[in-house]
């Protein structure tokens, strides 16, 4: 989650992989052994932290309500799009297994909301009153509640690629309902930015039963425009050219090399 570090810092300099504590969703390790192997490797490495409470860019109020907005990679999906897209304030909406959207304002993190507190996505969603229930009562712990709270729980073992090309009422309401809740939560947004831009990414966003409902509904504001599947890692890349060019801030966040 990248909320153990407030700068993009060597990876020398950085505890626990730069993990508060704990997990959240679901940990397959693969991440860990990667980290791991490049710390070893010796590469010069920095090691990008998540939009999170002690992320001094961010809007106070988003940091007084929230202890974690996004994670370490919608940092990067965020430069790159600032840098693609050439605009100082974009709304950005990363949709897939989970939903993102990220507010960026005057070329800098404004703040953003995650799956467990805005809309969903297809597998993680926010805790519902029937999930808190299930929670106090012992039958699945919260971290399971939030890896089964997305739009997928309305389903009866379908799969997400049925409900992106709906063949029948059931799968286009689950659609529908999935769209609504991303309107609202960009919406949310369009209350406090300006946009020059909005940007779509992500498997599902990228799919065109969801990009062209949401193009239509906010390309009265400003160009509604998508970003492919590798928009995280080219930001990445993007950030490390940039630190060894010496710039020393992204968007509000401050390198520690």
């Amino acid at each position: 989650m990248g909320d153990g570090i407030n700068k993009i810092t060597n990876i020398e300099k950085v505890n626990n992989r730069g993990v508060f504590r704990g997990k959240a969703g679901k940990e397959v390790g693969v991440g860990k052994i990667i980290y791991d192997e490049i710390v070893s490797s010796g590469i010069n490495t920095v090691v990008i932290p998540g939009l999170h409470r002690n992320i001094m860019a961010l809007d106070p109020r988003f940091r007084a309500l929230y202890s974690h907005c996004a994670s370490a990679e919608k940092v990067s999906l965020g430069y790159h799009s600032y840098l693609k897209i050439n605009a100082d304030n974009i709304i950005l909406s990363d949709i897939s297994s989970n939903t993102v959207t990220i507010g960026i304002k005057n070329k800098c993190f404004f703040g953003a909301m995650d799956a467990c507190i805005g809309a969903p996505g297809f597998i993680h969603g926010p805790l519902d009153l029937k999930a808190l229930r299930m929670v106090d009562e012992g039958y699945i712990t919260a971290n399971e509640a939030f890896y089964s709270s997305g739009i997928m729980k309305a389903s009866e073992n379908d799969v997400p690629a049925n409900i992106l090309s709906p063949k029948n009422d059931k799968q286009k309401l689950i659609l529908e309902s999935l769209i609504m809740s991303i309107k609202m939560e960009i919406n949310g947004f369009l209350a406090l930015i300006n946009p020059n831009a909005f940007v779509l990414t992500g498997w599902a966003g990228l799919n065109d039963s969801i990009f062209k409902d949401i193009q239509a509904s906010f390309e009265k504001f400003a160009p509604v425009y998508k970003l492919g599947n590798y928009a995280a890692a080219k930001g990445s890349a993007e950030i490390a050219r940039d630190i060894l060019q010496g710039q020393k801030s992204f968007l509000g966040i401050k390198v520690d090399f």
